[in-house]
């Protein structure tokens, strides 16, 4: 990509860490609320997205938010770790994380949770630890750590992935993963 396409990046940083042990290990009140009454949910997630990135209620919803869609992964909670995705999500995986027989391009639901299946049973510890997201208004940029044990050799794992979304009435619509941030940035116009 030229140098004249890009853009310097003009978003609003915030630092994540997974919920407390406890809390990581069921659901919350406001999840379980949200499985429930979906479209309350989409409600609040439409008038979500319409916040400016510096405001304050959107920074503390997406901070609460992104670090509980890593837990649900880790507990395994699909129904939970699906709720900000939208039921036609388009998902690209990082292109030297993809298994030999899959897909580079996931398209629903149950395609993306097939991306994710692969990964569990090569390591069943899989675990995604949240470190930070670049809020860029109707796209955002979550850096996280993939830890985790081979099932099979049992050597640890420790990757750090750039997960970049696009938003759409306040569910991602199109998610792509890169192994490194600059080129992450650089696929969608922007560098530091």
């Amino acid at each position: 990509m030229s140098l004249q396409n890009v853009e310097p990046v003009r978003g609003v940083r915030t630092q994540l860490s997974l919920p407390g042990a406890r809390a990581s290990e069921r659901r919350a009140v406001d999840e379980r609320l949200s499985l429930r009454f979906p479209a309350a949910y989409a409600l609040v997630a439409r008038t979500w997205a319409r916040l400016p990135p510096r405001f304050w209620l959107r920074r503390a919803m997406l901070a609460r938010a992104l670090p509980r869609t890593c837990a649900a992964f880790n507990r395994r909670d699909f129904a939970a770790f699906l709720l900000g995705i939208d039921p036609g999500v388009e998902f690209r995986g990082a292109r030297d994380l993809l298994g030999p027989d899959q897909a580079e391009v996931a398209r629903g639901h149950e395609d993306y949770l097939e991306f994710f299946r692969y990964w569990i049973n090569a390591f069943d510890d899989l675990r995604y630890e949240p470190e930070e997201v670049l809020d860029l208004g109707d796209k955002f940029l979550v850096t996280v750590q993939l830890r985790g044990h081979g099932l099979g050799s049992g050597i640890a794992v420790s990757q750090r992935l750039f997960t970049f979304s696009h938003v759409q009435r306040g569910l991602v619509v199109k998610q792509e993963n890169f192994l490194d941030r600059s080129k992450a940035l650089e696929a969608v116009g922007l560098s530091e």
